[in-house]
């Protein structure tokens, strides 16, 4: 892809996706979140879908969200996890969550403080690893994502199914 297009066409997509550019870390981190989500979906946690459009129930108890955190105990030897309550900081890679009961725009908040401020000194990545992509959340941060691109934190998005995963680009220069 040309690095001076700002459009991402389906193929340049499929090769953001068959690109071996994905640490061995992250593919384990999307593999529990995977896991996760399906149990969400699966016969275990129904949900009434009524009450789920009408937004009268969290699509995942807290208890759930914590096993998830549980599980990915791991990452804190390869990158700051987060949300979390232990110290962060220390490594070049932060691993934001987005899924569950955490939307989308509390994860890129969450993102920017970290790369801002709580990880400035050390973070040059950012993982989010969402189960959502809403554009106007995406919108009311490209400000501060750019900002931190200028400063050379590189921000990748990972959206993340029960069935399979896919990263949205949106950095120009890969």
């Amino acid at each position: 892809m040309s690095e001076s297009r700002d459009l991402w066409t389906v193929g340049d997509v499929l090769d953001a996706m068959s690109s071996p550019r994905i640490p061995d870390f992250m593919t384990g981190v999307v593999r529990e979140v995977r896991t996760w989500l399906a149990s969400a979906i699966s016969e275990e946690y129904p949900l009434d879908p009524v009450d789920y459009a009408s937004g009268d129930v969290d699509r995942q108890a807290p208890a759930e969200l914590e096993y998830l955190f549980e599980r990915l105990e791991w990452v804190s030897s390869h990158a700051d996890l987060i949300p979390t309550t232990k110290a962060t900081g220390r490594r070049e890679d932060a691993v934001v969550l987005s899924v569950g009961s955490i939307p989308l725009d509390e994860g890129l908040r969450m993102m920017i403080d970290h790369a801002a401020l709580f990880g400035r000194e050390a973070c040059r990545r950012v993982w989010v690893v969402s189960d959502a992509w809403v554009i106007g959340d995406v919108l009311l941060y490209m400000p501060h994502i750019k900002a931190l691109r200028d400063r050379g934190v590189e921000i990748r998005f990972l959206l993340v199914t029960p069935w399979g995963y896919s990263e949205i680009p949106w950095n120009k220069a890969r």
